[in-house]
């Protein structure tokens, strides 16, 4: 203590007591050197044993009685019968002249049995720091171990005097540069040995987890790195199915109370914000140290399901359901559901993975990116089993709906895959590896091939309609055959819109309304139906907007200047004669005589009916008033998007086509959400020039659709002739083109007119290669349009609207809603469960909701935390029921006392629910 401590101590004597009087005894002499230093403001400072006792006791009674004195004595309070100051004393403080005394007095310790111990830990308290740390966990009625527990709290800067928090602590002082070395010199570690603190360190981590350390000569040595591996293998044994590993075994702390702890420690270790950062790194090297790969290796994922302890558990687990889903010949998935399902909501894939391999380059979780990889193909095999038997449709208008409806989710099942697995191995990850080869087989070698034999029967077999067609879905026979009968002469599908008349059936009758409304048209290049279903349910989870999609049919050949042309308003679609520019300018279409090549050129066609074109970068990155001014003059305007035909169309970047859709989808909801909210846009139409086909399968001779060579010559067709005006991977447009003298090539090729595929008013014939060949693969091979695939010609037509009025409230957007069941209000067991439901199925306005829950005693946790999603859109209350188990603390628990079970949001941390709750679990102990 030194004197300032001794002044503040004084003074705060005269100020909370108010006496004028304080008799100081120093037995030890311990501050008789300091005397001279001793300033409290107001008093003044008399030796006992320097004055006569009857002079003082005079001076003290009648004279100067509104002065304030300090008494010091270098001696021991002497007894009653020899004091001849006693009766003064009856109105005067008392202090105690030792350091321990003066301590207890700032600590606010009121038990005079603590001055020993105070005094034994002299050392500790040569820190004003430390003591001032120590003050704000104090309470009057602290004794020996509950100071210890608070003085390695100040030690360890733990954030409560708790051993959890304590631990925690202490390990990060041993975590440096990305790793865990537990012979790092640790200050913390370092002050509490050289404060002999460690005796008590080592007795708490026996009383909270039951370590003990006995070696072989039956000397305890105690170690950090020990009391670790014990806890880490306990929360595994926990958590495991089976009997523990024989090589784990002896790793495994005594007692199942303790024994729980481990398992809580771990579980609030992950779950703290700041600390499981190093836990991830300590993981990782205890993982190590186990050589816990090869434990693993021989054991069924099954046991491990609820083990979360290490980063090679979620590994394993992902290996084998990846195997599973490749080698389950009968394809009942239900249990590979139930496993990632809750893998899904554990600590690998719901935390920032520091000091892990857990996340890619963008931050993104790769674990959960993988568990979503495996349910994406799960779901593509589902659709594979439901449709086993191939596309028995009777009609092509049963197969278009078909594809509309539902076949659409093959390629957005792929492509989503696809976009995972790139993400994955570009991080590194080899692990979706064998799984793309299935779901590639799946895909490109059965669906797609399936697809174009039903789909090729109707574009051309006038005999189809004896095949497919049956009394049941003759409502009318004329429409049966003009749908399902050589639809490439017709071109036409009852009910569906062509696309060459966008403008006229959905833009001019709103041009040509009364209510003067503006309306949004953007194009994206290459958007095809798959994603335009994902973007309408990513806008429909937006508060105020609803968008609707419906198809439309495309143009033939499915190619960018032709489909862009035939969104445009039009009396007449025409190509121009050849011209002296080039062949490439007799593809590009015309408007009523008017070139549609560039971006000025449609915003002058757009001009005559109060519209402008504008490219989406270009409007998305003005302000709002600059972006109104610009629309305010304007009915309709044209946004034209290019990002997945900008990066698929080229063979350097063709395989990052599926990113380019994942962009696509972002900036066009990005792009809605600006014009509703700042340009004041009420009603956007999102459409596309043409759709795409990706198939990540090495391309073999078969492949290609062969047009060179003495095959052609026989045909009669000269590919040099200016007859020929564009050559392209998916079709040949050229004027007089036919099959010439070689039926034979009627095997490998479709041909038509643009006359009925794009309502052109001068005929241009085109070739395309049947199903998904190719007659180039040039620019690429991968990625290609232009032929009459359905990926190809389905062309997706949004609707999004803003939600006015009394429908806004319906445009809400809501989570659904958790109850606990039953009416349990008291915990008789370490472990208890509870039960709960979903009240809510989850719809596009009806989001999951994922919720953190553990027992708590007010703010502090009490329990292991558990993160449960609930995320089924099932009608049935049964299927929408999930249980939970809260492993308790080992710790006395007052069974009058309230504690609650709390339900907080994930995301935000909001308390969802708050159950009061009883714990009484004395009895249980007993047994």
């Amino acid at each position: 203590m030194d004197i300032e401590q001794t002044n503040q101590a004084l003074t705060r004597i005269f100020q909370e007591e108010k006496k004028r009087l304080v008799f100081w005894y120093d037995a030890e002499k311990e501050f008789e050197e300091l005397l001279p230093s001793i300033e409290v403001e107001g008093a003044t400072l008399i030796r006992i044993d320097e004055v006569a006792a009857l002079d003082l006791k005079i001076r003290l009674e009648t004279q100067d009685l509104e002065e304030k004195f300090i008494l010091y004595a270098p001696y021991p309070e002497p007894s009653p019968e020899t004091d001849w100051l006693c009766d003064i004393k009856l109105y005067s403080s008392l202090f105690h002249a030792d350091k321990a005394s003066i301590l207890m007095k700032e600590l606010g310790l009121s038990n005079m049995s603590m001055r020993p111990y105070i005094k034994g830990r002299s050392s500790f308290f040569r820190s004003q720091d430390r003591l001032d740390r120590l003050k704000k966990w104090v309470e009057f009625d602290d004794r020996k171990e509950t100071m210890d527990l608070k003085m390695l709290t100040v030690l360890t800067r733990a954030s409560r005097p708790e051993p959890f928090a304590i631990l925690m602590k202490l390990m990060d002082s041993f975590c440096k540069d990305d790793q865990f070395n537990p012979t790092l010199e640790s200050k913390p570690w370092k002050e509490i040995e050289s404060l002999e603190l460690s005796q008590y360190f080592w007795s708490l981590m026996t009383q909270t987890f039951g370590y003990t350390n006995e070696s072989d000569n039956g000397q305890m040595e105690h170690s950090l790195k020990g009391l670790l591996i014990k806890v880490f293998v306990t929360d595994f044994a926990n958590n495991f199915k089976n009997d523990l590993p024989i090589s784990l075994e002896h790793f495994k702390l005594p007692g199942t109370i303790t024994g729980t702890n481990a398992s809580v420690f771990i579980n609030q270790w992950q779950t703290h914000t700041i600390h499981c950062q190093n836990f991830n790194r300590i993981s990782r090297f205890i993982d190590d140290k186990l050589g816990l790969a090869d434990i693993l290796s021989g054991l069924e994922i099954e046991d491990l399901i609820d083990v979360m302890t290490f980063e090679k558990v979620e590994q394993r687990i992902i290996s084998s359901l990846r195997d599973q889903i490749i080698n389950i010949s009968h394809k009942d998935f239900s249990d590979t559901l139930e496993i990632i399902k809750k893998r899904v909501d554990g600590y690998w894939c719901n935390h920032r993975l520091y000091g892990t391999s857990g996340y890619d380059a963008k931050g993104k979780n790769l674990y959960q990116s993988a568990y979503q990889a495996l349910e994406i193909a799960i779901d593509l095999f589902y659709l594979r089993k439901k449709y086993d038997s191939g596309f028995h449709y009777k009609s092509a208008v049963e197969l278009f709906a078909a594809y509309t409806e539902k076949l659409y989710r093959f390629d957005q099942d792929y492509r989503q895959f696809i976009e995972i697995a790139n993400q994955t191995e570009q991080a590194g990850w080899d692990v979706l590896k064998p799984l793309r080869q299935s779901v590639d087989d799946c895909y490109s070698g059965w669906f797609m091939e399936q697809l174009s034999m039903s789909w090729g029967d109707f574009l051309e077999s006038d005999a189809s309609s004896d095949i497919h067609a049956s009394s049941e879905t003759k409502t009318s026979q004329s429409e049966n055959r003009n749908a399902s009968t050589a639809l490439l002469e017709t071109w036409k599908l009852p009910r569906i819109i062509n696309q060459y008349n966008f403008f006229k059936q959905r833009i001019k009758p709103i041009l040509t309304g009364s209510d003067r409304s503006r309306i949004f048209v953007i194009i994206s290049d290459a958007f095809r139906y798959e994603a335009a279903k994902e973007l309408t349910t990513s806008i429909n989870g937006k508060y105020r907007l609803k968008a609707e999609i419906e198809p439309m049919l495309g143009v033939l050949p499915s190619y960018t200047s032709l489909g862009m042309a035939s969104l445009l308003p039009h009396q007449s679609l025409s190509f121009p004669e050849t011209t002296s520019h080039g062949k490439s300018d007799a593809a590009t279409p015309r408007i009523d005589g008017k070139s549609t090549a560039s971006l000025e050129q449609r915003a002058a066609i757009l001009n005559e009916f109060d519209g402008t074109a504008i490219k989406a970068s270009e409007l998305s990155s003005m302000s709002k008033d600059k972006g109104r001014e610009f629309v305010k003059q304007h009915r309709v305007i044209y946004i034209y998007h290019d990002q997945i035909d900008a990066v698929g169309d080229k063979a350097a970047s063709e395989e990052k086509t599926f990113e380019a859709v994942r962009t696509t989808i972002d900036e066009l909801t990005a792009l809605v959400g600006f014009i509703i909210n700042s340009l004041n846009g009420t009603r956007i139409l999102i459409t596309s020039d043409h759709g795409f086909i990706y198939q990540e399968k090495e391309l073999e001779q078969l492949d290609k659709s062969t047009l060179t060579g003495s095959t052609l010559t026989d045909a009669g067709v000269d590919m040099g002739s200016p007859n020929v005006i564009k050559k392209h991977k998916r079709f040949i447009l050229g004027k007089d083109l036919g099959f010439g003298k070689d039926p034979c090539l009627t095997d490998t090729l479709f041909s038509g007119n643009t006359r009925q595929t794009a309502g052109t008013d001068t005929d241009m014939k085109f070739w395309l290669p049947k199903g998904t060949n190719r007659f180039y693969f040039t620019g690429g091979a991968k990625f290609f349009h232009g032929g009459a695939m359905l990926q190809e010609i389905v062309i997706p037509m949004v609707t999004v609207s803003e939600m006015k009025g009394i429908h806004r409230e319906e445009s809400e957007i809501k989570r659904v809603g958790v109850s606990i069941l039953g009416s349990t209000k008291k915990i008789v067991t370490n472990i208890p469960r509870f039960d709960l439901i979903q009240t809510d199925a989850v719809s596009e306005r009806m989001k999951a909701r994922i919720l953190k829950i553990s027992l708590r005693d007010g703010n502090n946790r009490i329990s292991s935390e558990e993160t449960i999603t609930f995320d089924s859109s099932s009608s049935s209350m049964e299927d929408r029921k999930k249980a939970v188990k809260l492993p308790l603390q080992s710790r006395p628990f007052d069974n009058k006392k309230e504690y609650a079970l709390v339900l907080r949001n994930a995301e935000d941390e909001t308390e969802y629910d708050r159950v009061p709750i009883k714990i009484d679990i004395a009895f249980a102990n007993d047994f």
